[in-house]
């Protein structure tokens, strides 16, 4: 009988190409999956803020009237005693006439404006087209519509000024003439409205835009800590009465409560900066006028002023307001990439060194930390100024190691 001829080369070959394949796999695995996870040391800005609800309160005079309002001046603007704030309309149809009348006015001045080129040029036009092009985007993006109609009046005036500049409208007088039509049709729909003069001098503010807040400075002044606290914990059911409000003052207040730790430290007359996120993040400068701690709550009540007006601001009733009490730079490290480190002295004591491990190509080597300049509960923030063989050797782009096991000074991986 004739003996088969076995042939080992297509089951070596297969077993060579699956050890290839294993270590293929294992190098992929290595490198997506690295025995330490670092993250880079950066400059970094923190700030210590406490978060507070806070009352506002100005000196005001409520703007008395009633009905169907169209506004004679912007919100926040400064009016004089006996100058026109409102009108009240009779009908829808007149207010809208009125509605119509102004916007035909605001469209003769862009257009008078548009017809001035004196002294411009193309290239600083176009420049700024597109830079009211860009910012209107961004008012849709964001939603802000209060600000979006000033940003497309300045892409339409420079749109405007280059037709005039590159001759392909020699004048707008033509249509500024059709728009003076069709404000002298509208007049008879007007008629005579109800006018509404500001009883006093200060900053005007809509019924509409005015904010809630139901107490007065006398009652605010009252109450302690725990007590402020929980009035404004509460939502306000006050009302906005009136055409809206003039504010007399410039200098207004802001009442608050918070835990007395978050405000140890703090003293009268020191200057703050305060931030107001539900107000597109505006900041003011603020002067702390009173601190009273009240036992009992473990709270305590801060008055503060401000010298600052604005449409936002008068617009502010019981807020969601940030405190910033102090500003730090230096730089960020994760708070659970630290660790003890036992060092023996040459004369066999031991000390104890607390720092981060960074990874400097392939080594492993320890950087010392003695100065904390402030921390959250996932980041300290380290001086700028860490430098090796200094008291805090952690400099900016080190790549701290946040995840490994075995750490080791000058260890090689």
């Amino acid at each position: 009988m004739k003996k088969r001829k076995v042939n080992f080369l297509p089951a070596l070959a297969l077993g060579v190409l699956a050890v290839a394949g294993l270590y293929l796999a294992y190098q992929i695995w290595a490198i997506s999956n690295p025995g330490y996870l670092t993250e880079t040391a950066i400059a970094y800005e923190m700030e210590q803020t406490v978060e507070l609800t806070a009352a506002a309160v100005f000196d005001k005079q409520t703007v008395e009237g009633s009905g169907m309002l169209g506004y004679l001046v912007e919100e926040g603007e400064r009016v004089r005693p006996g100058q026109l704030v409102a009108e009240i309309y009779s009908s829808p149809e007149q207010s809208q006439a009125q509605s119509q009348y102004r916007q035909l006015q605001e469209q003769i001045e862009l257009l008078k404006s548009s017809d001035n080129v004196e002294g411009s040029d193309v290239g600083t036009l176009s420049q700024m087209q597109q830079n009211g092009l860009y910012a209107l985007l961004n008012d849709l993006a964001e939603g802000d519509y209060t600000a979006a109609p000033a940003d497309f009046d300045q892409y339409l005036l420079a749109a405007n000024k280059i037709q005039r500049l590159t001759g392909r409208t020699e004048s707008f007088a033509e249509r500024i003439t059709q728009l003076q039509v069709q404000m002298d049709a509208l007049v008879a729909a007007i008629g005579s409205p109800t006018t509404i003069a500001a009883p006093v001098g200060g900053y005007f503010v809509s019924a509409r835009q005015a904010g809630i807040q139901p107490y007065t400075a006398e009652e605010l002044d009252a109450m302690t800590a725990g007590q402020l606290a929980d009035a404004l914990a509460q939502a306000p059911t006050a009302t906005i009465t009136g055409v809206g409000e003039i504010v007399t003052d410039y200098r207004w207040s802001l009442y608050a409560a918070a835990p007395t730790e978050q405000l140890r430290g703090l003293r009268t007359g020191q200057q703050l900066t305060l931030r107001l996120p539900e107000r597109g993040g505006a900041e003011l400068p603020v002067t702390v006028e009173e601190l009273k701690a009240d036992s009992d709550s473990g709270l305590t009540k801060i008055r503060l002023s401000c010298e600052n007006i604005s449409a936002e601001v008068l617009g502010l009733g019981v807020e969601q307001v940030e405190l910033i009490l102090n500003q730090y730079e230096g730089i960020r490290v994760p708070k659970n990439a630290a660790h003890i480190r036992t060092v023996t002295n040459e004369d066999g004591s031991t000390t104890e060194e607390y720092g981060v491990y960074v990874r400097l190509n392939n080594l492993i080597y320890f950087r010392r930390i003695t100065n904390v300049l402030y921390e959250t509960d996932e980041y300290m923030l380290l001086p700028l100024e860490g430098e090796l063989g200094s008291e805090d050797e952690v400099r900016v782009y080190d790549e701290i190691i946040v995840e490994g096991m075995d750490l080791e000074h000058g260890k090689l991986i």
